[in-house]
């Protein structure tokens, strides 16, 4: 099957009381000052959300959106430098022109050991596993809490200027990424960041339904591992949480959630 080399992306790098008299720093103190600002900096995936503008975005048509702004139909040849388990809860729907963060929600690698995040603004519970708006038929036949994979990639000729993406699959496609991942592991006794993961759409599904196939070796393994740090800080980094907006009960009745 043909595929699509992802194009590398070049993302751009991303009044004190008159009483006291200040000291201004010597060379030293600057120095030193630089030092304690680069330390910070390098912890910054750990403060702030992840940028906007670096996921790859699918379309109801089966077409994948990179981060450039290019349109394909795939598929796609990836890097799955690392991975996470997402849970997601908003109180109300999806309003495209009105996107609100999620009234809980947790990230973690076990997906048998999650619980809210600390910056969530209005937690279900103390942990997702017995929490109610996890649970099948809490939403119709379904989960009130939205359960997915957020996966931090790179196109197999990435170097260490190359930035990374996120790409996260569809709920209907959990199942076959895990079955997949579970297979690189027996075949390769290794990661997916070990394999050239081939991404596509399910040709026997009308609806953009993610497959992950055709595992090759990595033969630039090197550069991809050295960037896992990084992956790991994009995909936990805090989200921010200031639109979140508190709903408020009408009549004085308990509001009804999604």
């Amino acid at each position: 099957m043909a595929t699509t080399k992802t194009a590398s992306l070049k993302m751009p790098a991303t009044k004190a009381s008159t009483a006291v008299a200040l000291k201004k720093p010597n060379a030293g103190n600057i120095v030193s000052i630089q030092a304690a600002l680069a330390a910070q900096a390098a912890d910054l995936g750990n403060r702030v959300s992840p940028p906007t503008g670096i996921k790859i975005r699918a379309t109801q048509d089966k077409k994948f959106v990179l981060p450039d702004g290019t349109t394909t139909p795939g598929p796609l040849e990836l890097v799955i430098v690392d991975f996470a388990t997402v849970h997601n809860f908003y109180e109300t729907d999806f309003e495209k022109d009105n996107v609100a963060p999620p009234a809980c929600f947790a990230v973690g690698t076990d997906p048998k050991k999650m619980f809210p995040a600390a910056n969530a603004p209005n937690p279900q519970a103390t942990d997702c596993q017995t929490c109610p708006m996890n649970q099948w038929g809490s939403k119709g036949k379904g989960k009130a809490c939205g359960n997915a994979r957020l996966l931090a990639v790179l196109p197999p000729d990435a170097d260490a200027d190359t930035p990374l993406w996120l790409l996260q699959p569809s709920a209907t496609a959990i199942k076959g990424f895990d079955g997949y991942v579970q297979g690189v592991a027996r075949s390769f006794q290794s990661m997916p960041i070990s394999v050239i993961t081939t991404v596509a759409f399910d040709d026997n599904e009308t609806y953009a339904k993610m497959t992950f196939s055709d595992p090759k070796p990595n033969a630039n393994i090197g550069e991809h591992f050295a960037r896992q740090a990084e992956a790991r800080d994009l995909l936990f980094a805090e989200r921010d949480v200031s639109g979140y907006v508190p709903l408020k009960p009408a009549n004085g009745k308990k509001v009804a959630r999604r």
